[in-house]
């Protein structure tokens, strides 16, 4: 698999901009830009040979027994968190605590876009009652599957080899936004709510939503059932296996397929089965690139939710 280190100084094209512009909710600061599609129109030179013409993207998830229709499979586990089995969050009120690791394609280190490796980042939020929040963003060691990935990367400059820490801030939430009101516990509710923000929003918006709003908010077990009822009205959604995300913990996945952002792609949320909980969110590349580097399918960004606690 061929990769390289690439530089972006064009802006990109119509079809792109919806990537570039999405996922802001990943940036720990504006230097470390994770936003998933980029042009690549521009290639440098950073080693003493000229690099290869792929980027190196993660294996994808091993999803098993996929195949059974998603809506009884979402309403079960719907059904563990509304008898009050579910473990872990319960929505309380207060200040609260996030983490997160996440990765996408187009991760920028100092301004230079890193394709030569994969370096994830950690993201830890803070947030108080009226919607102010803290963060902070940690690069965390680049991974390889070859030792001739880890000597083209060297070859590039070694970008990421140091990690990088960085942090920001933001005031406290509009009360007037319905987006900063508390997750409906009805599922139409909820979809209309999920909905806010998005312009037309399809399937591929909805999934998008879900993946964000789990970045800084703790969902109540009956926000969790509302949630994948709601899921479940969605045309489109497929079951695509058990499997285990990116930290190990095993889950029950859910895809659709869409153009969100401007290239087809399969969006899928994964959440553990005995407590709704969302524990992965993962985008790929199905048929084309457009003008990105790689081969597809391509894993393109991942979240990881790896905790969600008050404080």
């Amino acid at each position: 698999m061929n990769k390289i280190l690439a530089l972006n100084r064009s802006e990109p094209d119509s079809t792109e901009r919806g990537f570039v512009n999405r996922h802001r909710w990943l940036l720990g600061s504006v230097t470390v830009a994770t936003s998933v599609a980029v042009g690549f129109a521009a290639v440098f030179t950073l080693g003493p040979t000229a690099q290869p013409a792929f980027a190196v993207t993660p294996d994808p998830l091993k999803y098993r027994h996929a195949g059974d229709p998603a809506t009884p499979i979402l309403e079960e586990i719907a059904k563990e968190a509304e008898r009050g089995s579910a473990k872990g969050p319960t929505g309380e009120s207060g200040s609260q605590y996030f983490e997160q690791e996440s990765w996408s394609l187009s991760t920028r280190i100092d301004g230079i876009q890193v394709t030569s490796a994969i370096v994830p980042e950690r993201r830890e939020t803070w947030t108080k009652p009226d919607g102010s929040a803290n963060w902070k963003v940690r690069t965390q060691p680049p991974e390889f599957e070859t030792a001739s990935q880890r000597g083209t990367w060297e070859d590039a400059g070694s970008i990421g080899e140091d990690s990088q820490e960085y942090s920001d801030s933001r005031g406290p939430a509009d009360p007037s936004d319905p987006r900063n009101q508390p997750a409906p516990t009805d599922p139409a509710a909820m979809g209309k709510w999920l909905s806010l923000g998005y312009e037309n929003p399809g399937r591929g918006e909805i999934f998008d939503s879900v993946s964000e709003r789990n970045l800084d908010r703790i969902f109540s077990p009956a926000q969790r059932t509302a949630l994948l009822r709601y899921l479940a009205t969605l045309d489109g959604v497929t079951y695509r296996g058990s499997v285990k995300d990116r930290s190990g913990r095993p889950g029950e996945a859910f895809s659709v397929r869409s153009s969100y952002g401007g290239l087809p792609k399969v969006q899928t949320l994964i959440f553990n089965s005995d407590t709704a909980r969302l524990l992965a969110y993962e985008e790929e590349l199905t048929t084309d690139a457009g003008k990105l580097n790689v081969k597809v399918p391509a894993v393109v960004l991942y979240v990881t939710y790896l905790e969600a606690r008050p404080m």
